[in-house]
């Protein structure tokens, strides 16, 4: 009976804890939802400098925290489950399993508010095409393809200016880094401040890419990851696109622009190269029209087709049923997060792109 009740005491306390934690959360959310100036100058500061002094904390080791924190846990969770059960059996006496898993439930509530405070409210923020000063409405396929066509000039440029070069990942990973801090620099008013630092190569990357993953930000940590998947001409890009992420920019269409800009804005060939690889690449599946594609792929310089090869086939040996679940995983997860469209919404940056080079147009 004493059981019973320190048991039920211990669900009460737990309750209520839940029960304040989703109230503190929902209201959260809710502040950064309805009122931009909330977000924009308390809560994505305040993000950005949290991670930053995370990731300051766990920048000791080029290796990822992250996965090593992730791994203990999940050996911690595994342990704990087998001591709960041990225990109940041992004592005939359901309660203390009860108790047990009510306590991961709790941590699980815990993670999810801590998520949210720290980075995951960045989703909420204004989009970054209404903090641009370029009208962003649908465009005809004929404005896509002038646009694509601007990005096929740069991709052909940029190709033979990068030479080939294959440079190893921490090499590439300190070059995105130095893109990104020079977009900070130059544009204060849409990055704010925040530590750059480099991402970070992933040590279970083989698992990512069973996944379709080929990169990820960990709020807990503060650390961009990256897998070496892949040639090195799409790395910075992708780079540039996880350090997006730790600076605020959580939409995914959001940190692929930011990429753009950051690798547009150098003055390292092969990131520059990575950048118009990235805007042509969207702006190419955009269109549906088969002739202006054909048009468009036809005009790519054979080094660049060569890259694109190379990267497919480096991404082919992880085909599989996994990349599918983890496809709608992560459609479900960015619909949770406030953005209806889900996985398509990676593709919203082409509306930005075709917005920029229309500006570009003019300014001319």
């Amino acid at each position: 009976m004493f059981e019973k009740r320190k048991v039920r005491r211990h669900f009460l306390r737990g309750g209520i804890a839940i029960f304040a934690m989703a109230v503190l959360s929902a209201a959260l959310f809710a502040a950064v939802s309805h009122s931009e100036s909330f977000a924009i100058r308390v809560y994505t500061p305040f993000s950005r400098a949290v991670s930053g002094w995370i990731g300051a904390a766990f920048s000791f080791t080029p290796y990822s925290a992250a996965e090593i924190l992730l791994l203990l846990l999940a050996l911690a969770v595994l342990a704990y489950l087998v001591c709960a059960i041990v225990a109940a059996v041992r004592r005939q006496n359901g309660w203390s399993l009860l108790r047990w898993v009510f306590d991961l439930l709790l941590t699980a509530v815990a993670v999810i508010f801590v998520f949210l405070l720290l980075w995951g409210c960045n989703y909420a923020t204004p989009k970054l095409e209404t903090r641009m000063p370029y009208d962003t409405s649908p465009q005809p396929q004929e404005v896509l393809f002038e646009t694509a066509a601007w990005h096929l000039g740069q991709v052909r440029l940029h190709s033979e200016l990068a030479g080939g070069d294959r440079s190893a990942f921490a090499d590439v990973a300190g070059r995105a880094a130095v893109a990104v801090k020079a977009l900070t620099e130059a544009r204060p008013d849409l990055m704010g401040g925040g530590v750059v630092s480099p991402p970070k190569r992933m040590i279970f990357a083989d698992v990512l890419g069973y996944l379709g993953i080929s990169g990820i930000y960990s709020p807990f940590t503060g650390e961009c990851h990256v897998t070496p998947i892949g040639t090195a001409p799409f790395l910075p890009s992708t780079m540039c696109h996880e350090m997006a992420h730790r600076l605020g920019f959580a939409p995914e269409e959001d940190a692929n622009m930011i990429a753009y800009l950051a690798c547009a804005g150098s003055g390292d060939a092969l990131v520059r190269y990575s950048g118009e690889l990235l805007a042509f690449n969207y702006c190419y599946g955009a269109l549906s029209d088969p002739e202006l594609r054909a048009a468009l792929w036809n005009g790519l310089p054979q080094a660049a087709k060569d890259d694109y090869a190379a990267n497919a086939e480096a991404w082919r040996q992880y085909e599989g049923p996994l990349r599918d679940v983890a496809a709608s995983v992560n459609d479900t997860y960015l619909k949770a997060m406030r953005q209806p469209e889900g996985v398509k919404s990676y593709g919203r940056v082409v509306d930005m792109l075709i917005a920029l080079n229309l500006e570009r147009n003019s300014d001319n």
